[in-house]
């Protein structure tokens, strides 16, 4: 027996063409706003009810959000990676020390601006910093011999 969804919850779906898409092995993909209004997919759940209750965890959630929370989210959001830089730095009271303050502000500088510094930060994910990343490993920034450390470079932890 199929559960009813509250109003704005989201849906669920099999994107098949098969004829009882119920008894199908393709898997069942959800459709939902997140917290700032935008629409989001996620796909890969087995069951009909592994979908609903994912979709009622992301409603529960979203619920819980304050709207100032959700309403400062959203005005965030929609900063530049390089305006977002620019507040961030001189908050960053920890940074006392000469040479960390600048090689934070040259790294900023000279290397996430020129390639994020115009990308909203709400479009900013988990695929757009993995290809920066590669980006400065092409270019050879941080690759064998650019530091101490083992990681082999910058990571977004640093920024």
């Amino acid at each position: 027996m199929a559960r009813q969804l509250a109003r704005g919850m989201g849906s669920f779906l099999k994107d098949c063409d098969c004829t009882k898409p119920t008894r199908c092995p393709h898997p069942y993909s959800i459709r939902f706003r997140d917290a700032l209004g935008k629409q989001r997919e996620e796909s890969g759940y087995d069951t009909q009810d592994d979908a609903i209750e994912r979709l009622t965890q992301l409603y529960a959630e979203k619920k819980a959000t304050a709207p100032s929370v959700a309403a400062a989210r959203r005005e965030l959001g929609q900063l530049t990676v390089e305006e977002y830089a620019k507040q961030w730095r001189p908050r960053q009271r920890r940074m006392t020390d000469y040479s960390t303050g600048e090689h934070v502000d040259s790294s900023i500088n000279v290397h996430i601006v020129p390639r994020l510094g115009a990308r909203k930060l709400n479009s900013v994910t988990p695929m757009v910093v993995e290809r920066f990343l590669d980006a400065m490993e092409n270019d050879g920034v941080g690759g064998p011999g650019a530091g101490d450390r083992d990681d082999g470079g910058v990571r977004p932890s640093e920024w």
